[in-house]
């Protein structure tokens, strides 16, 4: 006698499509315990959290176990029995949902502490490469020939005002300083040296010597005084036959 396959109740078909249908169940409201010993091992961490805080009635003895099981999963085996050895010592009982919550915000806590550490260290070493790098002058001071050669005051106040800092301003300054001594000393030796100098040529006749004093020559003209102004000719000293 062949034997016969017993067709699936009509409770295990509805056990079976809710199981299969996890994702959309809201809530276990009005579900005997004994079912929901079937149904809710088959529920995921998210599945499982949902389904709970939407419940009205306390279903905690069917998913105490289930807390404990996602508990280890989540922060190892060794922390489990080091809750599971603290409750005994002390006596006291708690769920494992309220545990894995407790944990689970510690644990978000510590990391949120050890991310700002390694942000205010990552600061730090950026500010300390920063400092140690060569900082460009991007400003340029203005290639003026008249400031450098006794120039007007105008090029020396524009040079002061496009300069922030202090040091780049004072160095300006005295090279400005400098360079208008220099040329009042250049104005007051050439005014000197130009002065014409009276001299007398061998034939007795008065001579006016100039001499001039540029910056990497001296010239010195000598010219007659007298009323024609031409140059002193030269005797004829042939002897006569």
């Amino acid at each position: 006698m062949e034997f016969e396959r017993k067709p699936p109740s009509l409770l295990e078909l509805c056990v079976r499509n809710v199981i299969d249908n996890l994702r959309y169940v809201d809530n276990m409201d009005g579900v005997e315990m004994q079912l929901l010993k079937r149904i809710m091992p088959h529920c995921t961490l998210e599945q499982l959290t949902r389904i709970e805080s939407r419940t009205d009635m306390d279903i905690s003895p069917v998913t105490d176990v289930l807390w404990k099981r996602f508990y280890q999963q989540q922060f190892g085996e060794d922390n489990m029995n080091l809750v599971v050895k603290k409750m005994k010592q002390s006596g006291a009982r708690y769920k494992w949902k309220d545990l894995f919550k407790a944990k689970t915000e510690k644990q978000k806590e510590v990391e949120e502490v050890m991310g700002e550490r390694l942000r205010k260290k990552y600061q730090a070493q950026k500010a300390e490469r920063e400092s140690k790098q060569i900082k460009i002058c991007t400003k340029v001071p203005p290639s003026s020939k008249r400031s450098w050669f006794g120039g007007s005051g105008g090029s020396s106040s524009l040079s002061n005002s496009s300069y922030k800092s202090p040091i780049l301003k004072k160095a300006r300054m005295e090279v400005d300083s400098r360079a208008k001594m220099q040329a009042t000393i250049q104005r007051n030796t050439f005014a000197r040296s130009s002065q014409p100098t009276r001299m007398t040529s061998p034939n007795g006749q008065p001579l006016r010597s100039t001499t001039i004093h540029r910056p990497n020559s001296t010239i010195t003209i000598t010219k007659p005084t007298g009323g024609l102004n031409r140059p002193v000719q030269k005797q004829n000293t042939r002897p006569k036959f």
